[in-house]
């Protein structure tokens, strides 16, 4: 079951929730922060629990519940959920994946922007094939950890919102939208294409938003670097043409 129960606090609003000590402690910072750095900015209480060295997750949901309290108490707002009088403390700061084994909490996009604002980290997203470089000189086996040496060519964030700003959060080949079909979760989920590889240039160039970035899902960016050579958007989109022809 996935909770997404919408929570009126935007992106500034959590920004001077962040900054205010009186609202986000230390501890607080600690474990928020160490969710927004995971993997697609979602944990479980256990593993934070691991993570931070603390004996039971118990204590992670404490703390989390006192900071949902002063988030509410600073803002005024209501949750939909208050009125149901299930409170979901957690659901504050974070929505929610109920899976068989454990509970997901995913930080809100809101939030995760806000520590974006805050941090000045940059956007993670996937690393398409011509963004690695890898040095074949050393042996890769499987089985067994090992070092690979690549180059990651960094990205403007900056750009990349520029883009999804002018075109949309629609995939510019097959228009899947994220925040359509998955609702919250999927929102500012698309990610960003340059139409010139950037290993291509080998250093550090000035990116136009609009001529140089387009906004792609992740099926049609795999497609398009599946081989040496990128496939051209509109190849792709000729591609996605001739298979509804034979329909």
């Amino acid at each position: 079951m996935f909770y997404n129960d919408p929570l009126d606090i935007s992106t500034e609003l959590w920004t001077k929730l962040l900054k205010d000590k009186k609202v986000t402690t230390e501890k607080d910072m600690e474990i928020l922060s160490l969710v927004y750095r995971s993997k697609n900015h979602e944990m479980h209480a256990s593993d934070i629990a691991n993570k931070l060295n603390v004996s039971h997750w118990g204590t992670i949901n404490l703390q989390i519940y006192h900071f949902s309290e002063r988030v509410l108490a600073k803002t005024g707002v209501k949750p939909s959920w208050m009125k149901k009088n299930k409170k979901n403390w957690w659901h504050i700061p974070f929505l929610g994946c109920e899976k068989p084994r454990h509970f997901e909490w995913i930080l809100r996009h809101e939030l995760v922007t806000a520590f974006e604002n805050i941090l000045g980290s940059e956007e993670i997203e996937i690393i398409s094939p011509d963004e690695l470089m890898i040095d074949t000189s050393m042996p890769l086996t499987e089985g067994a950890a090992s070092t690979v040496l690549v180059n990651r060519y960094e990205r403007n964030k900056k750009a990349r919102d520029a883009c999804v700003a002018h075109y949309g959060n629609c995939c510019t080949i097959c228009c899947f939208n994220f925040e359509q079909i998955y609702g919250a979760i999927g929102k500012n989920r698309i990610i960003v294409h340059h139409l010139v590889p950037q290993s291509s240039k080998q250093k550090e160039y000035v990116v136009d938003p609009v001529h140089d970035l387009r906004p792609v899902c992740p099926n049609c960016h795999l497609i398009i670097h599946s081989k040496i050579e990128p496939f051209m958007i509109e190849d792709v989109k000729k591609m996605i043409e001739n298979y509804h022809k034979k329909e």
